[in-house]
C-alpha cells in the first residue's frame, strides 16, 4: 500500500469513529489526518519528481558517452603516441622527453616547460628535477 492509499484508510478509519465535531481531541485528530494527507500528496510529488531527475540523469549520461566516444577516439586508437604524459601544449611545441625513474612513463615537455627545472610527474607523483646546461639546449636548436 502506497502513502497516499494509507492516508486515506486513516481518514477512513477516523470518519467511521463518528467522533464529537465539537471535542477538542477529536479537532486535533482531523488535522493530524489531513497533515498525513498533504504529507503523502507532498511526498508522492517528490518521488515523481526525482524518478524524471533519475531519468534526466541517465540521458545526459547516454549523451555524454556517446561525446567522450567522438572526442577520445583518436586518442585510444593512436598506436603512435609519443608520450604517455604530454605536458608540452602541441606535438610542434615537444621538443624533449623524459622518462620518470620511478615508474617509468615517458614525458613530453616543451622548452617552457624543461625551463622551469623541476615537475611532479602525472602518473606516480614523483617528483622530478631536471639538470642541463642553458648552452646545451641552445645548440640543440641550432643543429
Amino acid at each position: 500500500m502506497e502513502l497516499a492509499e494509507k492516508a486515506a484508510y486513516i481518514k477512513g478509519l477516523v470518519d467511521g469513529l463518528e467522533l464529537d465535531p465539537a471535542d477538542k481531541q477529536t479537532k486535533v485528530i482531523k488535522a493530524l489526518v489531513s497533515l498525513v494527507n498533504e504529507m503523502a500528496e507532498a511526498i508522492g510529488e517528490l518521488e515523481q519528481s526525482y524518478d524524471d531527475v533519475c531519468d534526466q540523469i541517465d540521458a545526459l549520461d547516454e549523451d555524454l558517452a556517446g561525446v567522450e566516444d567522438l572526442l577520445f577516439e583518436d586518442y585510444e586508437d593512436d598506436d603512435d603516441s609519443v608520450c604517455d604524459y604530454c605536458l608540452a601544449d602541441s606535438e610542434s611545441d615537444m621538443a624533449y622527453e623524459v622518462t620518470c625513474p620511478t615508474c617509468g612513463s615517458t614525458i613530453g615537455l616543451s622548452d617552457d616547460k624543461l625551463g622551469l627545472g623541476e615537475m611532479t610527474c602525472p602518473n606516480c607523483g614523483q617528483s622530478l628535477e631536471f639538470d642541463y646546461d642553458e648552452d646545451e639546449l641552445d645548440g640543440e636548436d641550432e643543429e
